[in-house]
């Protein structure tokens, strides 16, 4: 491999602290200068004049400008190879790549990065979803308190539990209270699938992040009714 001596402003070379003279080993690595060289090295001998050394002056400007216009280009693809290289597994990725691992694991919209949230908290709350227990009754009750740092009311209308028997403002203790013209009414339903869910803002970002939550967790084809009680 020809290398040429290092020189300073005047021309002159220059030596290391042992006096030996300095040679240039050439652009770093993947730099638009090394791509450039990499370009005028395939071309065939005898086609252009050799690469100019050191102080040497350039005989083929043309060609070298225009080489140097594919390293620039080819420059920002040797660079994004390197970075993407590093975003390879979800423990070491950053940036936007996090917001794209998101995407593929829970859609566009199923895992969004909250307003000024950093990598760290983005990839655990990414790693907790993906091995978050999911679609009972437990789990959306866990999701939404982990989120809102509060218990929710969860009601569903074919659970006695729930909603209990009918009662009447007459006879509010029918039904263990529940009822017509009573306070805390639940209406039971033998043929529906949904449920109602009341719960504070709490340290939830909004209502849209609480409905996230909720749609990333119940069961499919379940529809989850959301009332906020702040």
């Amino acid at each position: 491999m020809r290398m040429g001596i290092l020189v300073d402003v005047h021309g002159q070379p220059l030596l290391a602290t042992d006096g030996k003279t300095l040679l240039d080993t050439g652009a770093p690595t993947g730099s638009a200068a090394d791509i450039a060289d990499r370009l005028r090295g395939l071309l065939p001998n005898g086609w252009f004049p050799a690469a100019p050394l050191g102080a040497e002056v350039e005989q083929a400007p043309v060609l070298a400008a225009v080489l140097s216009g594919f390293g620039s280009a080819l420059a920002g693809f040797w660079q994004l190879i390197a970075e993407v290289a590093g975003q390879m597994r979800l423990s070491i990725m950053t940036g936007a790549f996090l917001d794209m691992a998101a995407a593929d694991y829970f859609g566009a919209s199923g895992l969004l990065r909250d307003v000024g949230e950093g990598d760290v908290t983005y990839r655990a709350r990414i790693a907790g979803s993906l091995i978050a227990v999911r679609n009972t009754r437990t789990a959306v009750s866990a999701a939404i308190s982990s989120l809102t740092g509060v218990k929710p009311v969860i009601i569903e209308p074919q659970n006695a539990s729930d909603c209990h028997a009918y009662g009447g403002l007459a006879s509010a203790g029918a039904g263990g209270g529940y009822g017509y013209g009573t306070a805390g009414l639940r209406y039971g339903h033998q043929g529906s699938a949904q449920f109602f869910v009341e719960t504070a803002t709490g340290a939830a970002s909004g209502v849209s992040a609480i409905a996230a939550v909720v749609s990333q967790t119940k069961a499919a084809g379940v529809a989850g009714w959301i009332r906020i009680v702040d």
